[in-house]
């Protein structure tokens, strides 16, 4: 496919949005300007040339209107296979990766269809910031008093309810904050075994208990939680969400901030998932 991207860098240097090398190697630059299509003002001939490059590549299937819309989009992604990662690669992407999880990556993303660098690139941005590079795969519940009322307001009143629990230490604030919800017991350590685990920070007995089927390993996974902190358990949980989720689908539509949305419930540590996410796109080819 390395004609058509190409011809796709060119056609965008032609109309200004991309300024780089008509090389084929599609980094964050060439990636950027495409989805920036979306809002281009400029003459639709340009854009239909660009699907009918996709079209004849058999990746677009749509109409040839000059519109760059998801089709268009996820089309150009499916241009550019998922590739494979290394270690090494990982820690030019974030310079303390952990070791131990590019094989786990390589193995199973096809599995859990992920098949193209736009897809990759989002779930390794998202799973890296989520998990400091792989190195927390248990969430740490050790909050200060203070910390608990911004990120949890809903379970304390005030300062001195917040301090009461965490003085209790780290099983009393999960057990608080966790328990009672996402299928866990309000009277007992739910909360703190099924807090956040692997490198997508997965939470709840809910979570654990279908996770746990959906990577085939039965009840494994439920009944011993711990489990989830070990390298293949980590990732393969992490995949799971994924796909459960649906963020691949929206990942190959250029919708970067959707896939942080499902993945935090919100835009917390959004700047470094964008970096991260561009960083992936200029590393991995």
């Amino acid at each position: 496919m390395n004609a058509e991207l190409k011809q796709i860098q060119a056609t965008l240097k032609t109309i200004g949005l991309y300024t780089g090398a008509i090389d084929g190697l599609i980094g964050n630059k060439t990636y950027s300007a495409f989805v920036k299509l979306k809002e281009y003002k400029g003459s639709k001939q340009p854009l239909r040339d660009i699907q009918t490059i996709l079209a004849t590549a058999r990746v677009y299937f749509g109409a040839i209107d000059g519109i760059i819309g998801n089709g268009s989009i996820s089309a150009f992604n499916h241009l550019m296979p998922a590739p494979k990662v290394t270690d090494e690669l990982l820690k030019k992407i974030y310079k303390n990766c952990a070791s131990g999880f590019a094989d786990y990556i390589n193995q199973n993303i096809a599995t859990y269809h992920i098949k193209t660098k736009a897809d990759l690139c989002a779930f390794l941005a998202n799973n890296i910031h989520e998990s400091g590079g792989f190195t927390k795969l248990r969430e740490n519940v050790n909050y200060s008093p203070k910390r608990l009322l911004e990120v949890f307001p809903k379970y304390f009143k005030n300062l001195a309810s917040a301090t009461a629990i965490a003085n209790r230490g780290p099983v009393a604030i999960a057990n608080t904050v966790y328990g009672g919800r996402m299928g866990n017991n309000p009277n007992n350590d739910d909360g703190f075994n099924y807090r956040g685990g692997g490198t997508i920070h997965l939470t709840g007995a809910d979570n654990y208990r279908l996770c746990s089927v959906g990577i085939g390993v039965g009840t494994k996974l439920f009944d011993n939680p711990d489990l989830i902190a070990q390298p293949e358990y980590a990732m393969k949980s992490a995949l799971w969400f994924w796909e459960r989720n649906q963020c691949s689908r929206f990942a190959n539509f250029g919708d970067f901030e959707r896939v942080c949305r499902i993945i935090n419930g919100g835009t917390n540590g959004l700047a470094e998932r964008i970096a991260l996410n561009a960083k992936a796109w200029d590393v991995l080819f």
